[in-house]
């Protein structure tokens, strides 16, 4: 069975479990009262927002990979959209590699010098972590043991991918000799080749070195985008007649959007739903119901958006979706 076929069959079995575990929560009768009292044109206009903080992400790659590539702002959006797409479809973070094999392809830019700016840029998509650490006072959130293990574990992925960071940068010949007891079990003339990717993938992690401004700059686009997607959540929540703060709601989302680091199904189909009610219900006293009816919108509406701009941007970047999934697969 193909690696892909595995991804996927392991993908639905995760929702599945996290969809049955979400219906037994909902009730349905209410679930519907709230679709009554819908405020659709605001949940629309303000929806935009959602849009925003992509384009805040994608200009934060182009910054990243400025040194390599200068990149225009609308083929930033269009590749980074584009992988955002693919993402959504398959289980596995698959639409990251796809962003690199698409500069291989259009620009014949190396994939060991694209893929450390995509690596840094999803470690920068960790950064509001330190924000869901400051927010816990202040918003007076009772965790449940679930939430605080899922926070626990997220914050450890990102220290250690911060010191993989520090430790590939600064130790370079240190970084070569472990990879090498682990290149022994390969074949003798893969080895080669694998040494060469890692020679200029570590170089390539330190792109951001002696660029004070620039780090700045990236850091302030992740903290803007994280405002952004909020502001749309919040005006999601009160479309359903909700009156909880911006605050929990930035809370709320910020660990919502923290948790797409672990595995995740199709479409996010099952872990959504499920977490929302973990997070916006369990730990923010939102009524169960009510935000069962939020993220079935907001999750039909985003899927909207994604497919809608993916699409576009895979059609502008005239690139072929079954194409570049084998490209990718062969790289």
């Amino acid at each position: 069975m193909k690696k892909n076929n595995i991804n996927w069959l392991v993908g639905i079995a995760l929702g599945t479990i996290f969809l049955i575990a979400w219906i037994r929560i909902v009730d349905w009768h209410e679930f519907l009262r709230y679709f009554h009292e819908f405020d659709l044109k605001m949940v629309l206009v303000f929806s935009l927002f959602y849009i925003l903080a992509y384009i805040l992400r994608s200009l934060r790659w182009r910054i990243i990979l400025k040194p390599i590539y200068k990149m225009g702002f609308l083929e930033s959006f269009k590749i980074f959209m584009s992988g955002m797409l693919i993402n959504y479809i398959i289980p596995v973070r698959a639409g990251e590699i796809a962003k690199s094999v698409i500069l291989k392809t259009r620009e014949n830019i190396n994939m060991s010098e694209s893929l450390p700016t995509i690596f840094i840029d999803k470690l920068t998509d960790l950064f509001p972590i330190i924000l869901i650490m400051i927010l816990i006072p202040l918003i007076s959130v009772k965790l449940n043991s679930t939430l605080y293990i899922i926070i626990g574990l997220i914050f450890l992925i990102f220290l250690f991918f911060l010191v993989f960071l520090f430790f590939a940068v600064n130790h370079k010949t240190k970084s070569k000799k472990i990879l090498n007891i682990f290149l022994k079990v390969m074949p003798v003339k893969y080895r080669k080749r694998f040494e060469d990717f890692f020679d200029n993938f570590v170089d390539g992690m330190a792109i951001m070195q002696n660029r004070f401004v620039e780090n700045c700059l990236v850091y302030l686009l992740t903290t803007l985008a994280v405002l952004s997607e909020a502001i749309y959540i919040y005006a999601v929540f009160r479309a359903f007649g909700s009156e909880v703060s911006y605050l929990k709601i930035l809370f709320g989302y910020t660990l919502m959007n923290l948790t797409y680091i672990l595995p995740t199904p199709p479409a996010q189909i099952g872990s959504n739903q499920l977490m929302w009610v973990l997070i916006f219900s369990f730990a923010l006293g939102v009524n169960e119901n009510l935000t069962s009816a939020a993220v079935t919108f907001s999750h039909l509406l985003t899927s909207i958006w994604i497919f809608l701009t993916g699409g576009i941007s895979l059609i502008a970047l005239k690139i072929n979706l079954n194409k570049l999934l084998i490209n990718k697969e062969k790289k």
